[in-house]
C-alpha cells in the first residue's frame, strides 16, 4: 500500500493505492486507489468500517460528500473505492459487473484494517458494512456475496439485478454490458461467468447462509427504475428468504415519497447518502435497534471460499491476506 495523501494529525491516510488483482487470462498490472474518511471525533474502540461504492460509469469522486455523512453518523470509517472500470463508457470492453470490482473494494478494506493494525489503533472489527446506490448497490451485493463472513449488514440502493440476459447483451433501452452469445467471440458470457455474478443463485445463497445466517441485506428500490428492473430485484429478494435470510426490502411507491429523502419511484430514489442512513440505521448504528455484527471477517479467517458454477468452480481466496479469485475448470 502506498500513502497518496494525508492529512496532518489523521490516524489514517486520507488517500491510498495498492496493486490489485490482473484481470482474468491478463498480466496487466493495476493499481487502485482508494478513498478513507475517518470520523472527526477519532478512533475508538467501536468505530467500524463500510465500504462505499459508486455507480456504473461513476468514478470515485462522486461519492466522497457521502462519506463524512455516513462517516460521522455512525462512528464508520467509511472507504470509497475507484474500482475496476470506473468510468466505463459505452464502447469500452465488456462491463466487469461485480467481479474485480467486489474485490478491489474488499481488498481496500484489507489495507485499512492492516494500517490500522500496524498502527497499533484499536477499532472494532466486527461493524463491518457496505452500501451503494446502482452499479454500486451491485458492487455492495458482490462483496456481500465473495466476503460472506465479513459484512453484518450492506445496503443496496437501485443496484442492478446481477448480469441479466436483457443487460448482458443490451436488451434493455439503458443498459448494455457489451456481452454476446456466441462463444467463438472474445466477449462471450458462459454461464459460469453470469452465475457468478448472481447474488440470487439460490446454491451461492445457500453457502452465504450457512456463513453467515444473521448477515443483513436491505434493498431501497423504486417500483418505476428504468434502469435497474424493480420486478427482477424482486426475485432476488424472495431468493433470499427462501435461502433463510431476512432481507428488509424497501420498494418505493408514490406514496412513499416525501419529497426530502425519498423523491422518486424512479432509479434516481433521492438523496441517496441519506437514504442509506433511513433506512439502515437499525442495522448499522452503534446502539442501533438490530445492529448486526460479525464474529470473524474473513480476513481473519483465511477463508476460501468456493462457488460452484457450470462447468467449474470460482475461488475467492483469503489465505495471503488480500483477496484473489480464480476460476477451475471442471473442479
Amino acid at each position: 500500500m502506498k500513502i497518496i495523501r494525508q492529512q496532518e494529525g489523521c490516524l489514517l491516510p486520507e488517500v491510498i493505492c495498492f496493486d490489485a488483482q490482473s484481470p482474468f487470462n491478463s498480466n496487466e498490472k493495476r493499481e487502485v486507489e482508494a478513498y478513507i474518511y475517518t470520523p472527526s471525533a477519532g478512533i475508538n474502540e467501536n468505530t467500524g468500517f463500510m465500504l462505499i461504492s459508486h455507480n456504473w460509469g461513476g468514478t470515485w469522486e462522486m461519492c466522497w460528500n457521502w462519506c463524512p455523512i455516513i462517516s460521522e453518523k455512525f462512528n464508520l470509517i467509511t472507504i470509497d473505492t475507484n474500482y475496476f472500470q470506473s468510468g466505463w463508457q459505452a464502447g469500452d470492453p465488456t462491463y466487469d459487473f461485480g467481479v474485480l470490482q467486489a474485490i478491489d473494494c474488499l481488498q481496500a478494506l484489507y489495507e485499512v484494517k492492516s494500517y490500522l493494525d500496524e498502527k497499533n489503533i484499536v477499532c472494532n472489527r466486527c461493524r463491518n458494512y457496505a452500501a451503494g446506490a446502482s452499479g454500486g448497490g451491485n458492487v455492495s451485493q458482490m462483496v456481500n456475496k465473495f466476503a460472506p463472513h465479513t459484512f453484518g449488514c450492506i445496503i443496496d440502493l437501485c443496484g442492478m439485478p446481477g448480469l441479466t440476459d436483457k443487460i448482458a447483451f443490451g436488451e434493455c433501452l439503458r443498459l448494455n454490458a457489451g456481452y454476446s452469445r456466441n462463444p467463438a467471440d472474445e466477449n462471450y458470457l458462459s454461464p459460469a461467468k453470469q452465475e457468478i455474478r448472481d447474488f440470487g443463485n439460490l446454491q451461492h445463497l445457500a453457502i452465504q447462509y450457512r456463513c453467515n445466517p444473521d448477515n443483513q441485506v436491505v434493498i431501497v428500490h423504486g417500483v418505476d427504475d428504468d434502469y435497474c428492473s424493480c420486478a427482477d430485484k424482486a426475485v432476488i429478494f424472495s431468493n433470499m428468504i427462501r435461502s433463510g435470510f431476512k432481507p428488509d426490502g424497501i420498494f418505493v411507491t408514490p406514496g412513499m415519497v416525501d419529497g426530502i429523502v425519498l423523491t422518486s419511484t424512479g432509479h434516481a430514489l433521492g438523496d441517496r447518502p441519506y437514504i442509506i442512513a433511513k433506512y439502515g440505521q437499525r442495522y448499522i448504528a452503534e446502539k442501533g435497534e438490530f445492529i448486526k455484527l460479525v464474529e470473524k471477517d474473513d480476513f481473519d479467517r483465511k477463508s476460501v471460499i468456493k462457488y460452484p458454477v457450470s462447468g467449474g468452480q470460482y475461488s475467492i481466496d483469503y489465505r495471503n491476506g488480500a483477496p484473489r479469485i480464480s476460476f477451475t475448470a471442471g473442479a
